[in-house]
């Protein structure tokens, strides 16, 4: 095909305007979600706010992973993941919101779930008071924020360019906006591997960090008296795996749904899904590394935290999550038959996806309340209201932007990763 015709084709499956019965699904998840929130928070305030630190954990660490990962791919000078890498930066497009829900737990529910708010030591009060969890966490929140943001409007300038002559009418203020002051294409494809180039890492390196310092912050100071050097790590892994099972997921549905096809091929899937496999096999790494040491230094100030989970009521639940995040996975995507099907990828990036949500329920709830597993309809119902601000903003940034990244379409430069 001639490069008008890639991208006339391209345009024509902008949907312009979102799709309004998608519109009205999320808007029904977002009722459910308020609705089982205010229930919890009029009969159980604390597990209200337990829930609700799950849920901003797991989206928020989708939608910084999902940018992240697209820097990966830039690092990696990965050119035949077009289409992967501009639905992990469409994640970006949830980083208000998720922002947003930390600052109101950090004003109204911090009380409720962090016993140092109410008794704090004073040996770890210069780091865990929340006026000093409220500047780290935001600020660096919003310092990622920016720095996805900017990766994402440089990314996106190339194809806006492009795009512009064919897209709706609707979309041509914001494509021109995106393009202003443009200097030239050649000028315009140096200065975009320059910008890029620097932009990748640092969109990298602040994820690690600042992800880390979150597992730090919201999960392990729930026990302040138990302390792993590697468990802000081990969080971080989870987070990023569930974005990569994120970005599978979506790429499994607009392929579909926009006939794209051509552009999203099984190879995508073959080499997305030895990432999924690889990081799946890392999850497990950090975990068996955190918990061997535990295990045969044999310290009961260390090894309460995980007999806490590997015990009534919450063993059934831990062996679920290592099932579905790690031995589902492996025993599924060693072979190139499944990991090139979009239908097997889709259904293991959801298991994956269920498996990590699960797993950050093991991580906060028997800190927060160890007697009994707080899992149920309130707790399915608190998530849906957060899966229907992340559909929103997600399908918002999919019904204006192209799903696969046009400038590698027009000038490829490599081929797949295997």
């Amino acid at each position: 095909m001639s490069h008008d015709a890639i991208l006339h084709e391209i345009a024509s499956k902008l949907p312009v305007t979102p799709n309004a019965r998608k519109r009205r699904i999320w808007i029904a998840c977002m009722v459910v979600g308020a609705a089982s929130f205010g229930f919890l928070l009029a009969t159980q305030p604390q597990r209200a706010w337990a829930s609700y630190l799950v849920n901003m954990l797991f989206f928020l660490g989708i939608a910084m992973g999902g940018v992240t990962f697209a820097a990966a791919i830039r690092l990696c000078n990965g050119h035949w993941a077009g289409p992967i890498q501009r639905l992990g930066e469409s994640l970006s497009s949830y980083l208000p919101a998720g922002i947003a829900t930390v600052a109101l737990f950090l004003v109204f529910g911090a009380p409720s779930v962090f016993p140092w708010v109410q008794h704090p030591d004073p040996r770890q009060a210069p780091y865990l008071n929340l006026p000093f969890l409220a500047a780290r966490s935001l600020g660096g929140l919003l310092l990622f924020g920016w720095l996805a943001r900017r990766m994402v409007a440089v990314s996106l300038r190339p194809d806006a360019r492009a795009l512009l002559p064919h897209v709706a009418p609707e979309l041509k203020p914001a494509y021109e906006k995106l393009t202003e002051g443009w200097r030239g294409d050649a000028a315009e494809e140096a200065w975009q591997r320059h910008q890029l180039a620097h932009l990748a890492p640092q969109v990298a390196l602040a994820y690690a960090v600042f992800v880390t310092v979150m597992g730090w912050d919201f999960v392990m100071s729930l026990t302040p008296n138990w302390i792993s050097g590697l468990f802000g790590w081990f969080v971080w892994a989870g987070a990023f795996l569930s974005a990569i099972a994120m970005v599978v997921f979506l790429a499994t549905q607009v392929r579909t749904k926009y006939r794209l096809e051509p552009y999203v091929t099984s190879a995508h899937f073959w080499d997305t899904g030895k990432v999924m496999f690889s990081f799946s096999i890392f999850w497990v790494y950090l975990f068996w590394s955190q918990y061997l040491p535990i295990w045969y230094a044999n310290m009961p100030e260390e090894t309460w935290w995980v007999f806490i989970r590997f015990e009534e009521p919450w063993r059934a639940l831990s062996f679920t999550v290592f099932g579905m995040v790690f031995l589902i996975p492996y025993l599924g995507l060693m072979n190139k038959t499944t990991k090139s099907s979009p239908f097997w990828m889709m259904c293991f990036s959801l298991v994956i996806l269920a498996g990590v949500w699960l797993e950050r329920h093991v991580l906060v709830m028997p800190s927060v309340h160890p007697e009994r597993v707080w899992l149920g309809l309130p707790e399915a119902g608190v998530m849906l209201g957060f899966l229907g601000v992340f559909g929103w903003r997600v399908q918002g940034f999919l019904t204006k932007y192209p799903c696969v990244n046009v400038y590698d379409l027009l000038h490829p430069r490599g081929g797949h990763g295997h």
